[in-house]
């Protein structure tokens, strides 16, 4: 099946649509090889912001590598080739948190986490890709609360020189805060301090904001400040087209401009993506963006659970779903390459409305000038309409052309290859359709990958794990951190094996407005009576939470949820949490002091709406609710307090013999 496209591709009728003007437009565009522009940066995805990347690898082969392979692989999908990762925090900084390499000043550990290893799978499979890192927030130690310290800097310098020497990673761009403002003194001491460690080769991205009337205010500190022009390579900003292109000061820089967090909008026939990737050229100058997230690999409690280039929340099963947005993509990724040419003469708008209603174009050249690509939208596009073309200085060359129709959701309408355009003359004209992008080019090579994912299936129980098939410092298998540091470290108290432990010991310098305590999560929403069960080991006093029934996720980190809440000092409660806050103390009582580096065990059980918890085997109490029905599980502790999680389970409710 092809998309729908009409082409003007006989002769005689081209010469009715160039000389005639039978429904051409307007303008004809001239596509000269002696013509140039800005320099292409290329298109990319961030991993970050939040957990958004966590379940992806926890996939078991080969559904974990289809993926990569739609997001990395040239010629086979996305093929990113800007990929944008979080230098961790231990707090959440949209959809969970992200391993901090150091929890304290004296703690360091750089294979903690998943980006790393992402980092690696995308080297693998694209060596040409770029790195950029950038910071969301920072644990609580750095500069004793202050960001804009040199704490942060050498926070930071660490985390780069260890992705090259324990991960073989060179990062070509690194930013300064997510969406936090900026410090013109701090992007000073931050260029002095990645050339005297050796790392001068890395471009300074600056100041990630987002707010409509801040968008430029660095191009302008640059403009009037040859030390802060000096500190920074690229003014990089968030959704440009929402907030306003370009300043005067901005372009008068000379320096890239970066669309660098830019966000998905998939509503048929409106994609986002599709529309602003050539816009950002066309209206800004704008030579790269980066779209926020790369993945959906959260569960789908979080508030962007269906965002993202790929969903992939199901490692369980291995069943994934393809958006339309990674072709729309590819129409770009697929046919220039960074260090391409725009050229400006052959950018812009159709008709000149730079409101978009008729489509926009960006025509791009490759550094030897021998070849080119034209990447077309029509998302808002309400008519057929036909454009006309020059081609002059390329020879000549064959000109091959693939389509994506936006207005269908079958995706065998997605990034497909059709006839050849006929050039007569160095003419041509294309027929285009609303809802649409497409990609001419004279390259070949091109591809849409294959590979078909398994069905969907629920995550069931019963589930446990014993943490002792885990290296040291490891995320445990679906557990998805919200706030702190759950890792796998050597069992205490005379235990052997491995451990799950709460590690983040300080609330860190939050993203968000507000910090939450630390838990992690993991299981199905639809899950409804089960008993939920851990050992626990107190490594200081502080409290921890057995979480049942969890669902709804509010913005201060508070779930619908039920908790056994249990001391060290042997109090005990039980708790109806709410996003809105409120939480509610249904049942509470003092036991004897469980004290420090003793193993105790926790169960709590839901049947229907009756509720009992166990400490060491002794029921505690009995309740009944039924404001929650059903959802996940977890595992929290209080006040960022140190707690060894084992034998964890959760298993279902018994059923009777049959009489």
């Amino acid at each position: 099946m092809r998309a729908t496209v009409r082409l003007a591709s006989h002769s005689a009728v081209l010469c009715c649509l160039l000389f005639a003007g039978l429904s051409a437009g307007a303008q004809t565009i001239n596509i000269d090889a002696k013509s140039g522009g800005r320099v292409f940066d290329g298109v990319g995805a961030i991993s970050g912001g939040g957990g958004n990347s966590r379940l992806l690898i926890d996939y078991a082969e080969p559904y974990r590598s289809q993926i990569l392979d739609y997001l990395f692989k040239p010629g086979y999908g996305a093929n990113i080739q800007i990929f944008k990762v979080e230098i961790g925090a231990d707090m959440d900084s949209t959809d969970g948190a992200e391993s901090s390499h150091m929890h304290t000043r004296n703690d360091e550990n750089y294979d903690r986490g998943y980006e790393w290893w992402l980092m690696e799978q995308a080297k693998a499979r694209n060596p040409d890709i770029k790195f950029v890192a950038l910071a969301w927030g920072a644990p609580g130690w750095v500069g004793d609360g202050n960001y804009w310290s040199q704490d942060m800097i050498d926070y930071m310098i660490k985390w780069l020189k260890h992705a090259q020497s324990d991960h073989h990673l060179t990062v070509d761009y690194l930013g300064g805060r997510n969406e936090h403002g900026y410090d013109v003194q701090w992007y000073k001491d931050l260029r002095a301090k990645l050339r005297a460690n050796g790392l001068g080769h890395i471009k300074v991205i600056a100041s990630d904001d987002w707010e409509p009337h801040k968008l430029w205010n660095i191009a302008s500190e640059m403009k009037k400040d040859p030390a802060v022009d000096d500190a920074i390579d690229i003014v990089g900003v968030h959704g440009p087209g929402w907030g306003g292109y370009s300043t005067p000061d901005a372009l008068s820089l000379g320096k890239p401009l970066w669309d660098s967090e830019s966000h998905f909008d998939e509503i048929p026939p409106y994609n986002e993506m599709a529309r602003n990737i050539p816009r950002n050229y066309a209206a800004g100058k704008v030579t790269a963006t980066v779209y926020w997230p790369i993945i959906s690999a959260i569960y789908e409690n979080l508030p962007f659970d269906n965002v993202g280039l790929i969903k992939c929340n199901e490692p369980w099963s291995g069943h994934y779903a393809i958006t339309p947005s990674v072709w729309v993509m590819a129409h770009t990724t697929q046919f220039a390459k960074p260090g391409w040419t725009y050229i400006d003469n052959a950018s812009g708008f159709f008709d000149g409305d730079s409101a978009g209603g008729h489509g926009s174009f960006v025509t791009l050249k490759s550094p030897q000038g021998t070849d080119f690509s034209i990447i077309i939208e029509t998302v808002q596009s309400k008519a057929t309409e036909t454009e006309r073309f020059t081609i002059s200085g390329f020879g000549k060359k064959t000109l091959h052309l693939w389509a994506t129709d936006l207005t269908s959701s079958n995706p065998a309408g997605y990034f497909v290859k059709q006839e050849d355009v006929a050039v007569t003359n160095g003419k041509f004209a294309l027929e285009l359709q609303p809802g649409h992008v497409y990609s001419v080019t004279t390259t070949t090579g091109q591809a849409k990958g294959d590979a078909v994912a398994p069905a969907s299936a629920p995550f069931n129980l019963p589930y446990s794990d014993n943490f002792n098939t885990y290296r040291i410092g490891k995320s445990a298998r679906y557990f998805s951190d919200m706030y702190g540091a759950f890792e796998t470290t050597r069992c205490d108290g005379g235990r052997g094996g491995i451990c799950l432990s709460q590690l983040s010991p300080q609330e860190p310098i939050v993203w968000k407005r507000t910090a939450g305590r630390p838990f992690t999560m993991l299981g199905n929403l639809e899950w409804t009576d089960y008993t939920i069960s851990t050992d626990i080991l107190f490594e200081q006093p502080t409290s921890v939470d057995l979480i049942g029934r969890l669902s709804g996720m509010g913005d201060n980190d508070t779930p619908n949820s039920y908790v056994l809440r249990v001391s060290d000092a042997g109090s005990w409660s039980i708790i109806r949490t709410a996003v809105k806050g409120n939480d509610v103390v249904l049942a509470s009582g003092l036991g004897d002091a469980l004290g420090i580096r003793d193993w105790h065990h926790l169960s709590l059980s839901f049947s229907g709406g009756t509720i009992s918890a166990l400490l060491d085997g002794k029921p505690l109490k009995a309740i009944s609710d039924t404001a929650y029905t059903k959802g996940m599980v977890g595992l929290g502790v209080v006040n960022y307090g140190s707690v060894q999680f084992d034998n964890f389970a959760v298993s279902s409710p018994q059923k009777s013999p049959a009489p």
